[in-house]
């Protein structure tokens, strides 16, 4: 190649590279939105890592062409400042048009009626969730209405190593077992492994997994209104952190001074066979295997005897339609095309996790590498093992999490009782709900 033809290759890289960019940060002083060239300008942002944006960008390329009158304009970023640019957005009411939205944050923008409800887009068809089961949707539905897509499902699970069963003779989790049976088995393995494993893993006291506990008794962490905690008997909080706190004690579940070092799943002791297990969420198994290098299966939580089930299907985000929008049809368009296009979801690669659509999931899953199948597998278990999902949370949630990390923190040191633990979180969670009446 001559130094002429490599100069102009690069040009068109970098026309390229600035094509593709130009999209990468939200648009505030609306000079991107309407008509334009005769072409509906749609809004679509996101947020993600590079190979999102990257596999997105394809899958709207793709929309493109089966959508000539319309032309996307992409807007994603990281996770960080995203709410924030959002905000800025929504002060100028000049959101964009589909905005990929979270559960934790649903309720706060339907409260100030920032996006809109979706049922008469379902019902002319321009939205088509014909294929979709219940547990796939529901957690975008409030107060009976649409506000928000599910983009691919997760839900809670633990990961275990089946090389280590095996090795130790005992027989693989199968749905209804126990929390007896789960810290049984782990001192099972702990002690027919060996010395420097811990059977149990880390200490999984966390609030989600509190949530499960609780949900499997007929309860929530929070009330109906958001103004105060769920549950009235502080037992079920103490039996649980019990349980952990014993685990702990014993050694079967691993010190604050091992799990402390954890940095990511690349840190996580069942990747490097210090344990079997990993509390985690499903989507998350892709990943892991890669940090492994080995084979990683999925378990359901365990069962309360005589209880309710308490896992459930868990959005992963949402794409949700903004009440600023001009196209609110051609919207409703690009939703129904992420959630139900066999051929742009094999560019997505369920990398939002499992797809709602049932022809797509049967479509994908034989394309799907072990870890992807898994996955696949332990969604559609869960949906016949669940429940319906928690309601969207409440304002001042996410302070009540940071307190409960707090409290636990200091319990897995021996620095309080689980008495004490329990009265704490009920004491200083109640004071931050009661904001909400």
């Amino acid at each position: 190649m001559s130094f002429h033809e490599k100069k102009v290759s690069i040009l068109v890289i970098f026309v390229l590279l600035a094509g593709l960019m130009s999209g990468c940060s939200f648009t505030v002083n609306g000079a991107n939105t309407g008509v334009k060239d005769g072409k509906t300008q749609l809004r679509v942002t996101w947020w993600g890592s590079q190979d999102r944006h990257d596999k997105t960008l394809r899958a709207i390329q793709l929309f493109e062409k089966e959508n000539p009158d319309i032309h996307v304009i992409p807007e994603f970023t990281g996770w960080d400042g995203y709410w924030q640019k959002l905000a800025t957005a929504a002060a100028g009411k000049n959101l964009p048009d589909v905005i990929q939205m979270d559960y934790a944050k649903l309720m706060e923008y339907i409260d100030r009626d920032l996006i809109v409800d979706m049922d008469s887009y379902v019902e002319t068809g321009t939205l088509d969730l014909s294929d979709v089961g219940k547990a796939y949707i529901e957690g975008g539905y409030v107060n009976g209405k649409l506000y928000a897509v599910n983009l691919g499902t997760n839900s809670p699970a633990i990961a275990y190593n089946p090389e280590m069963f095996k090795k130790a003779g005992i027989e693989e989790f199968k749905p209804g077992y126990t929390w007896e049976d789960f810290a049984k088995i782990s001192m099972q393995l702990q002690e027919k492994i060996g010395e420097g494993m811990y059977g149990a893993g880390g200490v999984a006291n966390v609030l989600p997994w509190f949530n499960i506990y609780l949900r499997q008794h007929g309860f929530e962490v929070y009330n109906i209104d958001g103004t105060g905690l769920g549950y009235e008997d502080d037992k079920l909080l103490i039996d649980f952190l019990q349980y952990w706190d014993e685990l702990l004690k014993d050694g079967i579940a691993a010190p604050p001074k091992v799990t402390s070092a954890i940095q990511g799943l690349e840190d996580e002791l069942i990747v490097h066979e210090k344990s079997p297990f990993l509390w985690f969420h499903s989507n998350q198994i892709i990943a892991l295997q890669q940090s492994a290098g080995k084979d990683i299966k999925l378990a359901v939580f365990p069962s309360t005897s005589g209880g309710k089930e308490g896992l459930y299907l868990k959005p992963s985000q949402f794409f949700s339609i903004s009440k600023d929008s001009k196209h609110k049809e051609a919207a409703a368009k690009f939703v129904d095309f992420i959630t139900n296009d066999i051929e742009a979801n094999e560019l997505l690669a369920a990398e939002r996790g499992v797809p709602i659509s049932k022809k797509v999931r049967e479509h994908l899953r034989p394309k799907m590498n072990d870890a992807g199948k898994e996955m696949f597998d332990y969604v559609e278990q869960v949906e016949s093992h669940s429940s319906p999902i928690y309601p969207p949370e409440p304002p001042g949630s996410g302070e009540v999490g940071i307190l409960f990390d707090r409290i636990i923190e200091r319990l897995n040191y021996g620095n309080i009782s689980v008495e004490e633990a329990a009265t704490q979180f009920r004491e200083e969670a109640e004071e931050i709900l009661t904001k909400n009446k």
